[in-house]
């Protein structure tokens, strides 16, 4: 007996609620985990069904492109995931706490440049609740100017980490609604959004830990978007995605084909000079940037094999020599802005010495305009660099050793060729058949 045509309508039309609702409710139960790291088994355990609604979230977003209003659905479900982990402690990750210091030192009239959180230049800034928790306090500020002068106006507005992470909460909301709207512009369906805007990693470690990364993400996805109609604005919005973070520069190459001349010349001379002055701002005993560029190491993947083979020093050089290369590549191939920009993006958390789980939302962010399964699969495998689901001995100072970071990534390389294997088979069965 077969089912109606009304019925199949039905059932398609329930789907997505229905996974929502299950992705909702896992995230509620982290929401309510009163902390992550000494409950790090059940946290992996809750992200793992989370993973699993959202795998069949992605296979069956398919059949739903008929259905309406999907970007409301898509962002009011990202909102309700958000919304649901909000309330969590920043357990995993201590970074919020950092934010809040150097918000409260520069808009207080003090300089995080130039004084780190130990230095007792700072002493009238320290309360009970955020110093104690700044990581490295030794080390002075590492981000960029406009990452700075927002944690400043944040602090100036409301100074909590509730208000920290709402900031956060609220671009990385913005983004996922750009995102449906891009999709849908690009002839896609907005129902492709929801790769980023409900993946649990995402919504876990910016909804949950606050990492301010979506502030930066937001705005080279606004770059990329109006690139070619907008170019103006998309040279101002790449701007202000480096300003806030570094990761975003290697696509600056990419995007910047697509403007007038006039544009990407105003463009470069800003940028150059804003770099420059945060350089000479950065630099000296005790930066923070020095310190991440020339010794800090985590859950790396193809650069601890390059470590091995030169020393650590030598191995940032040539990791950083093979990311140009690949750039020079992508660009002799003409490559467009999106698949260019994605390349690059990839290559350099590869090849980098640090690789934190939050890192991938500046890759999954690209997710909506065609899935990379491996690097999906990858953004749950890296919960790993967290503990193998117990509390890790280390707390806070956890590194996963070579043999759960061969899961970590092995799993996703493994998963790449296999796809790699069917497309190949594909095409040849393809050219067979042809007439």
């Amino acid at each position: 007996m077969t089912s109606s045509p009304a019925s199949r309508a039905t059932v398609v039309a329930l789907e997505p609620v229905a996974l929502a609702l299950l992705l909702v409710f896992v995230a509620t139960l982290l929401g309510r985990l009163p902390d992550w790291r000494v409950d790090l088994g059940r946290f992996q355990a809750l992200m793992l069904v989370a993973f699993a609604g959202y795998a069949l979230v992605l296979l069956r977003r398919a059949r739903w492109r008929t259905l309406p209003r999907a970007g409301v659905f898509v962002v009011l479900v990202a909102l309700a995931m958000r919304a649901a982990v909000f309330p969590a402690a920043p357990a995993l990750s201590d970074d919020v706490y950092r934010y809040a210091w150097e918000g409260r030192v520069l808009s207080g009239g003090g300089n995080p440049y130039a004084h780190a959180p130990a230095d007792p230049a700072l002493a009238r800034f320290r309360d009970s609740e955020v110093h104690p928790h700044v990581n490295h306090p030794e080390l002075r500020a590492i981000y960029p100017p406009l990452a700075e002068a927002g944690f400043a106006l944040v602090s100036r507005l409301w100074f909590s980490l509730i208000a920290f992470k709402l900031w956060v909460l609220l671009h990385d909301l913005a983004l996922c609604a750009t995102l449906a709207w891009w999709c849908a512009r690009r002839g896609g369906s907005a129902w492709d959004a929801v790769a980023y805007a409900w993946n649990p990693l995402v919504v876990a470690e910016y909804a949950g830990s606050g990492h301010h990364d979506p502030t930066g993400i937001i705005w080279l996805v606004a770059a990329l978007a109006w690139a070619e109609r907008r170019p103006l604005a998309s040279a101002l919005a790449a701007i202000v995605a480096v300003l806030v973070k570094l990761v975003a520069l290697p696509a600056l190459p990419f995007v910047a084909r697509t403007w007038p001349v006039r544009v990407r010349w105003g463009a470069g001379l800003a940028l150059g000079a804003a770099l420059v002055g945060y350089l000479l701002l950065a630099r000296g005993p005790g930066s923070g940037l020095a310190a991440f560029a020339n010794h800090w190491r985590h859950n790396e993947s193809l650069f601890g094999f390059l470590a091995s083979a030169c020393g650590d020093r030598n191995a940032r050089f040539v990791a950083a020599a093979l990311a140009a290369c690949v750039m020079a590549v992508a660009l002799a191939k003409r490559m467009d802005a999106v698949a260019g920009t994605r390349l690059v993006l990839k290559s350099g958390l590869l090849l980098g010495p640090v690789l934190q789980p939050w890192y991938l939302g500046w890759v999954l962010a690209f997710e909506p305009l065609g899935l990379s399964p491996a690097w999906l699969l990858l953004s749950c495998t890296v919960l790993l660099s967290y503990g193998s689901f117990g509390t890790p001995a280390q707390g806070g100072a956890y590194h996963p050793n070579l043999v759960w970071r061969a899961v970590e990534y092995g799993l996703p390389l493994l998963l790449a060729a296999a796809t790699w294997l069917m497309k190949r088979g594909t095409r040849g069965s393809s050219v067979r058949t042809l007439p």
